[in-house]
């Protein structure tokens, strides 16, 4: 009875323990809230208290709540839309207690001041809606005199702010001591005409974690300790404030991103002058790079272990040279690619990569240490041993030679060999006609110590996924030395021992997949089954023998016996004159025939008509496998299933039956014979190009049979199209019209090319392999900045598309300046302001024949007006004469005598005693 009341009170609490509900404080905010954006009576079951059950009903479709069950509150809210009217307060948030979590992925709208209206700290909020309210506020100006003024001193309760997808149509001004109670805060704001300024008006020192914004400016971090600052830089960003970046002095990790890819902005130089033993541990520049006036000293920025730019553009260099100077010894990280550079300089990094740079210079023979290595796409030269085999790298599209070690050649199929060496000049290979790997070398030994395997040989992969064990499971291989030694143990939760014969099978030989059945050396003695001869030939048939030859010695009669080939299963060797060696012994002694493997051997005897040739030999126990050839002395099997003497072996088979439809099984040699442009042991391999393989450094995927290109090709076309793209683009002014010279890569073969702006054509003037000149159509100079117009380049049946957004060289002048300029040229020019514009204008592009005609005709104008001016000043000049007799010395006395308001003045000429000539008239 006692016990039957004990599990009666336990069944009763599970009871109540599960109907319990919100309470009534937060169950009347939780309807509220999500009566604002749905028909909660649709939506939510009504529980055995006469209550919708909010916690319990999870509809990711609308909401999900979870809920504390011990106290019965609510801890997060996650709300996902149906209403995009619904405007909430923070009021709709207040009521509730426990409240942890806040996100927002529907598009609702906001009250003002809706971020400080919070009345305790919310530990995550998140929102995806593009509603500008959600950070207006009536709170402009922070009041730093310590009044308590309830709306001055409001700041964010918020420990994790999350805004995405924000819209702004309005200027808006953030102030950071607003943030004091935010450790983690980000604003994803889309671009427009319209920014957020963030103003630091911070008296005390603020730490962030992490601090994520879309701006125009850089704001200053004085007085504050960030660990990860990322700074968004919007199209209409304001270059003056990059000296911001000199108060910098305690961000530790730095991340400058552009808008578009193809935006371009300074280097951040101010970095380079903080104080000694700087915070800057990691910055990373995500735009294109201006070009520096002089080379950049890092010295200052002596903390720095990570050094990111991955798209640095054409113009970060000087004259082509490295920009840099006094960099660290050593980083952890550094990136400089997609720029242009004249030499490779080799960086001390753990990851150095310097990609598609345009470098010249020698690549180290010897692999350079624990480097993580990534040099694609650059001009190098030289060669690479076998101490590259297993190393992290990526030398691709380069001008490599030598031989390729035999480790990557027997491997080059994995997807982390071939793609990081393609593009190369290899004497030794051919990526569109791979040789079988036939140098495969390897062995199996077991240490008791460790309860291990050791995988030895040679060519056996350069990574860890180069081998696979299928057959059994919770096996570990770990590469000791790539290509030449792995090890292999069993994962020690695991119960049981190691086994130590396994099947190893290397899935990317050129040949196709292959797989061998070895055994661990010293473990097993050779066990040999039958031993057959054809004339000097001997085949030996068993178990537990090796694939690798130099560990096996064969004895016959003392006798040794060349190994001609060895696998597990199977030895063939050859030895001379063996009828004589035969038939020295008596026809009654057995014959002995040794075979040691490694350290271990085993002995077999036999008598002579065991080793027989022909009619001579005994009847072989064909089985129900074969019928007995009494000419050969060997079995005639009834199916290609079946092989040895006797018939007891399976058939070495063709790797697919009907060689996929693509050829014919060769049953002698057990292989298939393809068909042409097909490789594989089964055909199943497409040559690309029909069979001409691929161009201009491509791969063939002989899967698809289509060539895998660099990004300079068009991969349908074998390599040989190419595929245009742009790197940069400058926009020059010259008097009549504007130049747009695109920078990239289009190739020598241009058929159809067409240049066009929004639609509109882009007059071809010349172009090249890397560039192209056009006179683009003349839109003002503040509509192109602004602007997000389509810039299309079409050729060859290929379109890149990406934005116009160039640089503009020489300033940008619009219509109505240029002709105000032209029509002040005409009236009066200087020769010091020719020739000031000829030096100018030494480094643009060829002017165009109207405008060398139209500068012509306006300097023979001018020559033409000065003579006839000249002309004209001597007439007036001689009718002047005579008229006034100006050469009459009487005249010349009374022009020369005092004034009568200069009395107090001596004659000038009496003082210098200048004495009148008569002059003839």
């Amino acid at each position: 009875m006692k016990k039957r009341g004990i599990i009666l009170i336990f069944f009763l609490f599970i009871f109540f323990k599960l109907n319990q509900t919100l309470i009534e404080s937060e169950y009347q905010c939780s309807f509220n809230l999500f009566n604002k954006i749905l028909n909660v009576s649709l939506e939510y079951n009504i529980d055995s208290n006469n209550r919708y059950d909010f916690c319990s009903l999870n509809n990711r479709d609308i909401q999900t709540v979870s809920c504390d069950q011990e106290n019965n509150v609510v801890l997060s809210i996650y709300l996902f839309g149906r209403n995009s009217s619904t405007i909430f307060s923070s009021s709709d948030f207040n009521c509730f207690s426990s409240i942890n979590i806040i996100q927002l992925y529907y598009n609702y709208k906001f009250e003002k001041n809706f971020l400080y209206g919070f009345s305790k700290i919310i530990p995550h909020f998140l929102s995806y809606s593009t509603d500008e309210s959600l950070i207006d506020s009536d709170f402009n100006v922070f009041d730093n005199n310590n009044n308590n003024d309830n709306i001055n001193n409001k700041t964010i309760l918020i420990d994790r702010l999350v805004i995405k997808n924000l819209i702004i149509n309005n200027n808006y001004n953030f102030y950071f001591s607003r943030l004091i109670n935010v450790n983690f805060f980000e604003v994803e704001c889309k671009p427009s005409n319209y920014q957020i300024n963030y103003i630091n008006d911070l008296v005390l020192i603020k730490s962030f974690i992490t601090l994520n914004i879309y701006s125009n400016n850089i704001p200053s971090m004085n007085n504050i300790n960030i660990k990860n600052l990322v700074l968004n830089l919007l199209p209409s960003f304001n270059l003056e404030s990059f000296f911001n970046f000199s108060t910098f002095l305690n961000v530790k990790d730095l991340y400058l991103n552009p808008t578009y890819p193809s935006d371009i902005f300074p280097f951040p130089l101010p970095l380079c002058d903080l104080v000694f033993n700087n915070s800057l541990q990691y910055l990373e520049i995500n735009y294109q790079i201006d070009k520096p006036f002089d080379f950049i000293d890092l010295s200052g920025l002596n903390n720095l272990d990570i050094f990111i730019m991955p798209n640095v553009g054409s113009l970060f260099n000087i004259d082509g040279e490295f920009p840099f100077i006094n960099m660290n010894q050593y980083y952890t990280r550094f990136e400089f690619s997609n720029g242009r550079i004249n030499n490779y300089n080799f960086i001390n990094s753990s990851t150095l990569k310097m990609e598609n740079n345009g470098m010249t210079g020698t690549i180290s023979t010897t692999f350079p240490g624990d480097t993580y290595l990534y040099l694609k796409g650059n001009k190098l030269v030289g060669e690479i041993d076998e101490s590259w085999c297993g190393s992290t790298f990526d030398i691709s599209e380069n001008y490599i030679g030598g031989e390729l070690p035999s480790c990557f050649k027997c491997h080059y199929l994995q997807s982390n060999v071939g793609p990081t060496l393609s593009g190369n000049r290899f004497i030794n290979f051919n990526p569109n006609n791979l040789e079988p790997c036939l140098d495969l070398e390897l062995n199996l030994i077991f240490d008791n110590s460790t309860r291990t395997l050791s995988l030895y040989g040679k060519n056996l992969g350069p990574f860890q996924s180069s081998v696979r064990i299928y057959n059994i499971k919770n096996i570990g291989i770990l590469p000791i030395e790539p290509c030449k030694n792995f090890l292999i143990r069993k994962n020690f939760w695991v119960p049981g021992v190691l086994p130590k014969v396994i099947n190893i099978t290397f899935p990317f030989l050129p040949q196709g997949p292959r797989t061998f059945e070895i055994s661990a050396y010293n473990e097993f003695l050779p066990q040999i089954d039958s031993m057959v001869r054809y004339s000097d030939y001997f085949i030996i048939n068993g178990k537990y023998f090796a694939y690798n030859q130099s560990v096996i010695n064969v004895l016959i009669s003392n006798h040794p016996c060349s190994i001609i080939t060895s696998n597990f299963n199977r030895i063939q060797c050859y030895l001379s004159n063996s009828i004589q060696i035969i038939n020295n012994n008596n026809n009654n002694e057995l014959i002995t025939c040794i075979i040691q493997v490694m350290n271990v051997s085993s002995t077999f005897k036999f008598t002579v008509n065991q080793a027989c040739n022909g009619d001579n030999c005994p009847i072989a126990d064909c089985s129900k496998y074969g019928e007995y050839n009494y000419e050969s002395g060997v079995c005639d099997c009834y199916s290609n299933e079946s092989r040895g003497y006797s018939c007891e072996l399976k058939s070495l088979d063709c790797s697919s039956k009907d060689c996929s439809g693509n050829g014919y099984c060769n049953q002698i040699i057990g292989k298939c014979e393809c068909n042409k442009n097909r490789i594989y042991d089964d055909c199943s391999g497409i040559i690309c190009n029909d069979g001409k393989g691929c161009y201009n450094g491509g791969n063939c995927n002989f899967q698809s049979g289509i060539c895998n290109c660099s990004s300079k090709w068009i991969e349908t076309s074998a390599c040989t199209i190419p595929k245009q793209s742009v790197d940069s683009q400058q926009l020059q002014q010259n008097k009549n019209d504007q130049i747009l010279i695109l920078i990239g890569w289009f190739g020598d073969i241009n058929k159809f090319l067409t240049i066009s702006i929004d639609g509109k054509v882009c007059d071809i003037i010349s172009n090249d392999n890397e560039s192209i000149q056009c006179i683009p159509p003349n839109y003002d100079c503040e509509l192109i900045k602004t602007s997000s117009f389509k810039l299309s380049v079409s050729q060859n049946n290929y379109i890149w598309d990406g934005i116009y957004n160039p640089i503009f060289i020489n300033g940008c002048n619009n219509d109505e300046d240029s002709s105000r300029s032209s029509s002040n040229s005409s009236i009066s020019i200087s020769s010091s302001s020719i020739s000031k514009n000829d030096k100018e204008n030494s480094s643009s592009p060829p002017l165009s024949s109207s405008s060398k005609n139209s500068i012509i005709i306006i300097i023979i104008s001018i020559v033409i007006s000065l003579f006839l001016l000249s002309l004209l000043g001597m007439v007036f000049l001689k009718k002047l004469i005579i008229k006034n007799n100006y050469f009459n010395l009487n005249n010349i006395e009374i022009k020369i005598k005092s004034s009568e308001y200069d009395y107090d003045q001596p004659d000038k000429l009496s003082k210098n005693k200048i004495k009148l000539i008569q002059l003839k008239s």
